[in-house]
């Protein structure tokens, strides 16, 4: 093998070395922004259900605004 054919080889597979680093690069950062969309979507979700069950305690207490007195009283 000549010194041309064992450095156009060496160029070539530092090539395709640099071309799956990119593919892993770009694999692990599209692993990641999925990861922190899910993150995201779940956050939205959660805080929707908490707005939820909130705007259903202020239309129970809508509902009966004197239910405190239904309470024993406060005795020290």
């Amino acid at each position: 093998m000549s010194d041309d054919d064992e450095h156009g080889r060496d160029v070539e597979l530092a090539k395709e070395k640099d071309e799956e680093e990119a593919e892993d690069i770009d694999e692990a950062e599209e692993l990641q922004n999925e990861g922190a969309r899910e993150a995201r979507e779940e956050a939205a979700e959660d805080e929707a259900e908490r707005k939820s069950e909130m705007r259903e305690e202020e239309a129970a207490e809508q509902e009966n605004i004197d239910n405190h007195r239904d309470d024993e009283p406060f005795q020290s």
